[in-house]
């Protein structure tokens, strides 16, 4: 039997649309993700144990922590997404550190993570989030749960230059290519696999 192999949700999906230097949205394959859930009144110690396993501060509130081995991301009173470099261990390892105080829901399969960057990424997002993106209200700490066309998805500024990630359902991949490359058409845009 043959092993299974990861595949993005764009993979093979990697394309030029127009003069392809406006926006370039690079998959970030190969993350391995959890959404976790904290008990009833546990939200504060879950946030603490999240943090001591990853050796940053976590909030609870819409706010990204960050280090070299993962990424805790706010998405909602005593909710986060966590995201790492893939490993079989990564899921079974934040499991077994919010025992008793957190549910802890594989994602790794079920996610689609673009970075997006580039000189007319703003005018791209305009396009199409519905959240006040100005650098001086959302910040590289900051996390946004929202809809692009329609898609719910998890959006987050990695820098200042500006770099945004966004996580969508893997089912939704295709439709949202359609959207970056209908939206960033004019303005030039490349997909591809990291």
């Amino acid at each position: 039997m043959a092993d299974l192999v990861h595949r993005g949700g764009y993979a093979g999906l990697g394309r030029r649309v127009g003069s392809g230097d406006g926006v370039l949205a690079v998959e970030r394959a190969g993350l391995a993700a959890a959404t976790v859930i904290a008990r009833r009144g546990k939200a504060g110690e879950t946030a603490a144990r999240l943090g001591s396993r990853f050796g940053f501060a976590v909030v609870d509130g819409p706010k990204r922590a960050v280090s070299a081995v993962a990424t805790v991301l706010g998405t909602g009173p005593g909710t986060w997404f966590v995201f790492g470099e893939e490993d079989p261990g990564f899921v079974a390892g934040l499991r077994a550190a919010l025992a008793g105080v957190a549910a802890v829901v594989d994602q790794s399969d079920g996610q689609a993570v673009l970075h997006l960057s580039g000189a007319r990424l703003p005018e791209l997002l305009e396009k199409g989030v519905r959240i006040d993106l100005d650098p001086a209200r959302f910040t590289p700490a900051d996390v946004a749960v929202t809809a692009i066309a329609h898609i719910g998805v998890t959006l987050w500024k990695i820098d200042a230059v500006p770099t945004f990630a966004v996580a969508l359902p893997r089912s939704y991949a295709a439709s949202f290519r359609h959207w970056l490359e209908t939206s960033a058409g004019p303005a030039g845009l490349t997909v591809m696999s990291d």
